[in-house]
């Protein structure tokens, strides 16, 4: 069951209350003589208790029975820390921009060590802060897909794997994991046999007690129908929407399994990829969910204990879609709106990055996480009537315009080209969806 909690103000409050009642009634019986620490009384490890849950002094969370997770904010990525008893668990760590954001947030709350570091898949919206996170804070596991990436970032994490020695594991559907009270199981890919590292998203299921959490990184149409025709149980009381609310994830027919009484969208304000989705935020209107989203509420709180969730903040209940929320503030800045679709462009540009040559070779991208263009050369030469190829710079794969596949290209890795004989001998392959 779902119930919403005030906000963090009015929680402060009443704890302050409390506890003038308390040095009140504490007066009227006068000063106690001795050591404090002795009478293990007071705050913090050193007088025998841990400071309260949500303390703004010592940011320690308070060891309980409850389980909480945190949505953290983390722009256009993901990121989602769990924590029980004296264990805790991060699953993601969204992009390089958050990674300081992400590891300050882990030190605030009091975390040491994790006892599980969870990777959905290898994009460096979901993989960069893992990265930050595992060279300042110790990890007793890491949970990750078994496939490989040919990315900076992916590198950067193989690296600090082996430096650290960690553990490091590529569990398959169907195995289970125990962490406090609660457990989590593997419930997805079906297989790491996908071509698009999306569909290979490494997804869990969270319980405790009667209580559930799913949340499976990016997760597409395609592994989640798979999910669908295996009988996976998947029913789940929060559910961390799939690749941030894309229309490629997230089918009606999944939601419908699913059956969440709350969905949590991350993602970023205004981002260019057009997420969340209106058709996804109208399935999730249609199950009559409630509604939470890190672009317009920030850090999502969901504590359970075994029997119901509360949340903080409330449900926001806002169905505006990622382009709707672009063209608003556009609209209050006074600004012409454009078009926020970027793929079908008329004036196609040539596929390597701005600032390199056709003839001499790209260098690698500033933003780490992102591939470098391996000085590749094509025509961009298009003939009337002809619509060039859209490239994934990182995967070397090339599709048809409209293509499912090609629109969740991340912009870093996105090119055009004309000639289908020069992508291959470049090392280019085609979509198998759309078959160019």
């Amino acid at each position: 069951m779902i119930k919403r909690i005030a906000g963090s103000g009015s929680q402060r409050f009443l704890i302050g209350l409390i506890l003038l009642v308390l040095a009140v009634c504490g007066g009227c019986q006068g000063v106690q003589q001795g050591n404090p620490a002795d009478e293990n009384i007071g705050l913090g490890e050193d007088a025998g208790t841990k400071a309260p849950a949500f303390s703004d002094d010592t940011g320690e969370e308070e060891s309980t029975d409850d389980l909480t997770v945190w949505f953290l904010d983390v722009g256009q990525g993901s990121a989602a820390l769990v924590h029980q008893k004296d264990s805790w668990m991060l699953v993601d760590g969204g992009d390089q921009e958050a990674s300081s954001y992400v590891v300050g947030f882990l030190k605030e709350k009091g975390v040491t060590k994790l006892d599980y570091v969870v990777v959905s898949h290898y994009d460096s919206d979901h993989l960069s802060g893992i990265v930050g996170v595992l060279h300042a804070i110790e990890c007793s596991q890491v949970l990750a897909p078994d496939y490989e990436a040919d990315t900076k970032i992916y590198a950067s994490f193989q690296k600090i794997c082996e430096e650290k020695e960690l553990a490091v594991s590529h569990p398959k559907m169907g195995e289970a994991f125990t962490f406090a009270d609660s457990s989590f199981r593997i419930v997805s890919p079906a297989s790491y046999e996908y071509e698009d590292g999306n569909s290979n998203s490494l997804g869990i299921r969270l319980e405790y007690e009667d209580s559930s959490f799913l949340i499976c990184g990016d997760c597409t149409e395609e592994s989640e129908q798979d999910l669908l025709y295996l009988g996976t149980d998947v029913k789940s009381d929060v559910f961390a929407a799939n690749h941030h609310g894309s229309r490629y994830s997230n089918c009606p027919e999944f939601l419908e399994a699913v059956a969440p009484e709350a969905v949590v969208i991350s993602c970023g304000k205004g981002n260019s990829y057009g997420h969340p989705d209106a058709s996804v935020l109208l399935s999730v209107q249609n199950l009559g969910a409630d509604l939470y989203r890190t672009d317009l509420q920030g850090e999502i709180t969901a504590v359970s204990d075994g029997k119901e969730i509360v949340f903080d903040p409330d449900a926001c209940m806002d169905y505006r879609s990622g382009p709707e929320l672009r063209e608003d503030g556009k609209e209050a800045d006074g600004q012409d709106s454009g078009s926020d679709v970027k793929l079908f462009q008329e004036d196609v540009p040539p596929y390597y990055k701005e600032g390199t040559s056709a003839d001499g070779g790209a260098e690698a991208a500033d933003k780490e996480g992102t591939a470098a263009d391996e000085g590749a050369e094509a025509s961009n030469e298009v003939s009337a009537g002809q619509e060039p190829y859209i490239l994934n710079t990182n995967t070397k794969k090339f599709h048809k315009q409209g293509c499912s596949s090609a629109e969740e290209i991340k912009e870093e890795n996105l090119g055009y080209a004309a000639d289908r004989e020069e992508l291959i001998d470049l090392g280019y392959t085609p979509c198998k969806r759309c078959e160019p």
